[in-house]
């Protein structure tokens, strides 16, 4: 099956690294979901590798899929679960190129993307994916970053209502155009001030 990534795990830093290696050629986007349940008081430690493994398994046995998303992010870590080498299975019409994240918490009613943890995991997630598309040679647009609410063929409001895909897009943009050295209260400042808010 494919599920060759339970048991990685990485920080921006050790993803930068191991992702050089890794053929993207296949994708030409990044597909953002939250994981909904559990939310973020289910997993008031974040991921770990066990859930991986119950995710592989329910997808691969129960649901008989030949993979799942690529990707799990909480605010500290990125979590292995399909290969990056291939299409994963997470959106009906973006499956064949794009690579499937799926956000720790529920940012339709109940979980705040913009504050505390949700914004760790929100921040962490634009992160990784301005790593990929560095990798990819793209640059972060409503093209190259989809949402699963952005899939003709399924009715979703992944990865959550309170998430604005302008903003998502801006936070990514912030990690490619300044890397890592604005903090997150800079970075959210820099981002107000675009829209009009400050």
């Amino acid at each position: 099956m494919g599920f060759e990534l339970v048991g990685k795990v990485w920080d921006a830093v050790s993803f930068k690294t191991y992702i050089q290696e890794v053929n993207l050629s296949w994708a030409n986007s990044v597909t953002i979901h939250h994981t909904a349940s559990p939310s973020l008081a289910q997993r008031p430690q974040g991921f770990k590798i066990q859930h991986m493994r119950n995710l592989a398994h329910y997808y691969g046995n129960q649901l008989g899929w030949s993979a799942g998303p690529h990707i799990f992010v909480d605010e500290d870590e990125y979590f292995g679960l399909s290969s990056l080498y291939r299409r994963g299975v997470h959106a009906v019409s973006f499956n064949s190129n794009s690579i499937g994240i799926e956000m720790l918490g529920q940012y339709d009613d109940l979980d705040d993307p913009k504050t505390g943890r949700g914004l760790d995991v929100v921040m962490n997630t634009a992160e990784l994916v301005s790593i990929l598309l560095t990798k990819m040679k793209l640059k972060a647009n409503d093209q190259t970053v989809k949402f699963h609410r952005d899939d003709p063929k399924t009715n979703k409001t992944c990865c959550g209502k309170l998430i604005e895909k302008y903003w998502f897009l801006d936070l990514v943009n912030g990690f490619m155009d300044t890397g890592a050295n604005l903090t997150i209260e800079e970075r959210l400042l820099r981002i107000e001030r675009k829209i009009g808010l400050a």
